[in-house]
């Protein structure tokens, strides 16, 4: 009786998933397919409910959230990428069975901010250990090279750069966000720390404007 329970939560909770992910996606498409009506339907209500300036800051902010976020998407992308290939030359260089498979997983898991790769690395250092053992642990030992080479040199350049944010408040960011809101975090944390530290720069820059002082 245990056993058939658990399995049905499990059972439960893998269709549940599925059908939130599909959920997702739909509505996705549909909010991608009219976002011009939905933007123009929320500047309309924007205007109509708040005061000129007031709506006209927040529609401001809006726009920068919206182009740090598809900044960060881009970058993001390109550093899965880039990774994603390095792995792969790393691996053919040392001989590695599973070269391919292996890298595409890596790119994929590394779309989770700094600490994404080593989701995959325990997959890919299975397969390699149903091979060969000792190249199982060396594969272990290169991917954490190749990690820390991405999370402290690559990731800051290509994602903080895309989204205007220096690489050491990178680092903060997914540091702080990962550690409070687990995964969620080190996915959202960049964006919104980009666009936070856009709007705390623009305060800072009027008010230094406003007392006469440039710096």
């Amino acid at each position: 009786s245990d056993f058939i329970n658990t399995t049905v939560d499990i059972t439960s909770i893998i269709i549940s998933g599925l059908v939130d992910a599909v959920l997702a996606v739909v509505f996705s498409i549909y909010l991608l397919a009219q976002k011009e009506k939905i933007a123009r339907q929320s500047r309309r209500v924007a205007f109509a409910v708040m005061p000129a300036k007031r709506a006209e800051k927040l529609i401001y902010i809006a726009q920068i959230s919206h182009r740090t976020f598809s900044n960060f998407v881009t970058g993001q992308f390109t550093e899965a990428l880039i990774i994603g290939v390095l792995c792969f030359i790393g691996m053919l260089i040392f001989g590695m069975p599973y070269a391919a498979l292996i890298s595409v997983l890596i790119s994929f898991t590394a779309l989770i901010p700094i600490f994404g790769a080593f989701f995959g690395t325990a997959i890919g250092a299975f397969l390699i250990l149903l091979v060969d053992p000792v190249k199982a642990f060396w594969f272990i030992v290169f991917i954490i090279v190749l990690q820390q080479l991405e999370s402290n040199l690559i990731y800051p350049k290509v994602v903080g750069s895309s989204v205007g944010l220096p690489g050491i408040w990178v680092l903060v960011a997914v540091t702080v966000g990962g550690g409070m809101f687990g995964i969620a975090g080190m996915l959202f944390s960049v964006p919104i720390c980009s666009v936070l530290y856009c709007l705390f720069r623009q305060f800072i820059s009027g008010r230094l404007r406003r007392k006469g002082i440039k710096m």
